[in-house]
């Protein structure tokens, strides 16, 4: 492909992508579905894998558990060596891929990580397997005295957090509604 021709297929937010692979930056990626984000997302943790000392240092939050095993997959995916000669036909986005999967496969080898042997260390999770990893490492200094656990229908204890609140901030009118 012509350098003409590979420069027209890149996106018109190229510059922004480049910016947010950067590691010593944070970013928020707002975009509709099918723009790319995961395939972002996938190349900034890459690029972060090759330059931490271990794995877990990084933790890539999600909102669903199919956008995290989505994520994992790609990363494991990008992670597998490639055939030989296969990188030479690939599209720019799909080089860069190639490009950070080869530093994090030598960072692996330099590190002994073993990554394709011990995928569970890369910490890609839900924001709510993230706050439940968070609240059973400090049950007693959350003043729970047991495992908490994730309610199923959570709005009769929305409604009781919020009426403890309002009677614990003294009398007012609204008391007497209550």
């Amino acid at each position: 492909m012509a350098r003409t021709e590979q420069s027209a297929a890149l996106p018109a937010d190229q510059a922004a992508r480049e910016a947010a692979l950067d590691p010593a930056r944070s970013f928020i990626v707002q975009a509709p579905a099918g723009s790319g984000k995961t395939d972002l997302l996938t190349k900034r943790f890459l690029r972060l894998l090759a330059t931490v000392e271990r794995p877990e240092q990084i933790l890539a939050i999600t909102f669903t558990r199919k956008a995290a095993a989505e994520m994992r997959n790609r990363i494991l995916q990008a992670l597998q060596p490639p055939a030989a000669q296969a990188h030479l036909d690939m599209q720019a986005h799909e080089q860069q891929l190639y490009e950070l999967a080869e530093q994090v496969r030598a960072r692996d080898r330099q590190k002994d990580w073993q990554l394709a042997a011990h995928p569970a260390r890369l910490r890609i999770q839900t924001i709510d397997s993230l706050n439940a990893e968070l609240t059973r490492q400090l049950p007693l200094l959350a003043q729970f005295g047991a495992q908490p656990q994730l309610a199923e229908r959570p709005a009769e204890l929305y409604a009781e957090a919020a009426q403890r609140t309002v009677m614990a901030s003294g009398p007012t009118a609204l008391h007497e509604r209550l």
